[in-house]
C-alpha cells in the first residue's frame, strides 16, 4: 500500500474522492426530527444568541406551551416568555434584539401591537398602533422596515411600508398591495408583493428605494406574487407565484444582477414561499412538485448551474414549506407538513448535512484550523475538532505510523462552520497514528498517540 508521503498518490486519491462524494453528497444527507415539533404551522426561522427561533401559528413545541414562538437548543425546546396571542409572520436580528412581527397585539403580556422586540428575557413595545398585519421585516442600515397589509401606523398614512429608528417614520408613499418580502441589495432595499403601484407610479409585484423613492426593476413580473427573497451569488434571488417577465418564462423563480432579469433553470411547477443560500448553494421551498421538471417536493437545492431535490423532501395533507433556514451547519426548513424524507415530522425538519461529523456552533471561523484530538493519549475513542471558513470537500483521514491508510473519517461536502468527530481505536493496537485534514488548498497533519 502506498503511504500519504507520496504527494502524486494522495492527489490522485482525494480527487476521485472528491469525485465519488460529488455523485453520491445528496444520498449522504438524510431529514431527521427536531424533538416532536410543532403543533402548527411554522412561518418564519432565525438565530439568535447561538439558538434556533421558530415562529408561526403553533402554540406548543416539542410538548411545551410556547404560543407562537420557541427557541430550540439543538437537544430541547423552550419558550420566549409568555409568547404572544397571535400568530407570527416574520423575524429579523435589530440592535442585539430579536423581532417578531405578525398579527398579534400582545407579546409577553405586554400590548405590542403586531411587533415586538425580544432582549433576551423579555418583550418590548415600539409604541405602534398597526391597523394591518406586518409580513415582512428587513435591515436597511440602522432602520427597521416593516412591510405587510397596513396602511397606517399611529395615525400616519404608511401603506404597507414603513420604517422604525427610535420612532415610526414614513418610507415613500407606499404601496397600492401587499407587501411579503424584504431584503438589501447593492445597498439598497428590495420590496416584494402583491402590488402594481410604488410611490404612484407603475412598479409589478417588485420595487426598489433609491433614498428617495420607489423604484421599478425593469418591467416587473406580469403575473401572481413576490413573496421571497434572497441574496446570493452577487444576485437577487426572487421566488414567488409569476410565471413570467416582460413575457419571458421564469417559473415562479428570477434573479436581478442590478440591471436585468434572467431565470434560474427551468424553474418550478408551483409558488417559492422560501428562499435561504448557505455556502455555495441556494435552497427553494413552496409548494410545487417539480424544479427543472424533476421531481422535488416543495424543497429544491441549485448548485449555480441546475435544481436537485432534497431526498424524498417534505409531505403530508397539502404540504407547503413557508421558511428555510441554517444552523449548526445543516438546513431547517418550516411550513405546513407532517412528512420529511418518508417519516413523521410535526412542520418542522432538519436535512442533516453534516453526516458523521458534529457541528459545535453557528459561528462561522475566520481561518482554517484543525485542533490536537482529546483526550490524548487516548484509549478506546478521541475526539478530533476542524474549522472551515468556507464550504468545501473535506477528506480527514488516519494514518499509521508507516504511513497507511487505517480510516476515513470524513469524506464529503462539508458547509463552513466548527465541527467535531470521533475516532474510535477499534481493532488497533497500541502506538503512534497520524490524522490528516484535506480542504480545498488547505492540509494538515498531527500526531495523536493510542495507549491501551
Amino acid at each position: 500500500m502506498k503511504k500519504f508521503t507520496v504527494c502524486n498518490f494522495m492527489y490522485f486519491i482525494t480527487g476521485i474522492l472528491i469525485i465519488l462524494a460529488l455523485q453520491t453528497n445528496l444520498f449522504s444527507q438524510s431529514w431527521v426530527t427536531l424533538g416532536t415539533g410543532a403543533n402548527g404551522d411554522v412561518n418564519a426561522l432565525t438565530v439568535y444568541n447561538n439558538e434556533l427561533i421558530v415562529a408561526g401559528t403553533f402554540t406548543v413545541a416539542g410538548g411545551q406551551l410556547v404560543n407562537h414562538i420557541a427557541r430550540w437548543n439543538g437537544t430541547s425546546w423552550q419558550p420566549l416568555g409568555l409568547g404572544t396571542n397571535d400568530d407570527i409572520y416574520a423575524l429579523a436580528l435589530y440592535s442585539n434584539f430579536l423581532v417578531a412581527a405578525g398579527r398579534f397585539t400582545t407579546a409577553g403580556g405586554v400590548s405590542c401591537n403586531k411587533i415586538a422586540f425580544w432582549n433576551g428575557s423579555s418583550w418590548n413595545t415600539t409604541g405602534g398602533t398597526v391597523n394591518g398585519n406586518i409580513n415582512a421585516l428587513g435591515i436597511m442600515g440602522s432602520a427597521l422596515i416593516v412591510g405587510g397589509t397596513f396602511t397606517n401606523i399611529n395615525g400616519m398614512n404608511t401603506l404597507r411600508i414603513a420604517r422604525w429608528q427610535n420612532a415610526w417614520q414614513q418610507i415613500g408613499s407606499g404601496f397600492d398591495g401587499d407587501v411579503n418580502a424584504l431584503a438589501m441589495y447593492n445597498s439598497m432595499m428590495y420590496a416584494g408583493g402583491i402590488f402594481n403601484i410604488a410611490d404612484s407610479l407603475p412598479a409589478k409585484k417588485i420595487a426598489r428605494w433609491d433614498g428617495s423613492r420607489w423604484a421599478t426593476l425593469g418591467v416587473g413580473m406580469d403575473d401572481g406574487g413576490v413573496f421571497s427573497m434572497r441574496v446570493f451569488s452577487s444576485s437577487l434571488y426572487v421566488g414567488g407565484t409569476f410565471t413570467s417577465i416582460g413575457g419571458s418564462l421564469t417559473n415562479r423563480i428570477a434573479r436581478w444582477n442590478g440591471t436585468s432579469w434572467a431565470p434560474v433553470g427551468a424553474g418550478f411547477s408551483g409558488g417559492v414561499y422560501a428562499l435561504h443560500s448557505l455556502g455555495s448553494n441556494i435552497y427553494a421551498g413552496g409548494d410545487f412538485d417539480f424544479a427543472n421538471f424533476q421531481p422535488a417536493s416543495k424543497i429544491a437545492v441549485y448548485n449555480g448551474s441546475t435544481w436537485n431535490a432534497l431526498g424524498s423532501g417534505i409531505g403530508g395533507s397539502s404540504p407547503k414549506v413557508h421558511a428555510i433556514f441554517s444552523y449548526l451547519g445543516d438546513i431547517i426548513v418550516g411550513g405546513h407538513f407532517t412528512l420529511a424524507g418518508g417519516q413523521s415530522v410535526n412542520n418542522i425538519a432538519n436535512w442533516k448535512l453534516t453526516v458523521g461529523i458534529t457541528p459545535l456552533s453557528s459561528e462561522i471561523p475566520v481561518n482554517y484550523k484543525l485542533l490536537q484530538n482529546y483526550p490524548n493519549p487516548f484509549n478506546p475513542e478521541t475526539q478530533i475538532r476542524f474549522d472551515l471558513p468556507k464550504t468545501e470537500f473535506v477528506n480527514l483521514s488516519v494514518y499509521d505510523s508507516k504511513g497507511e491508510l487505517v480510516k476515513i473519517l470524513v469524506n464529503q461536502i462539508v458547509n463552513a462552520g466548527e465541527y467535531k468527530t470521533e475516532f474510535s481505536s477499534e481493532g488497533l493496537t497500541s502506538g503512534v497514528y497520524f490524522y490528516r485534514i484535506i480542504s480545498g488548498s488547505y492540509s494538515e497533519t498531527k500526531k495523536m498517540v493510542l495507549v491501551k
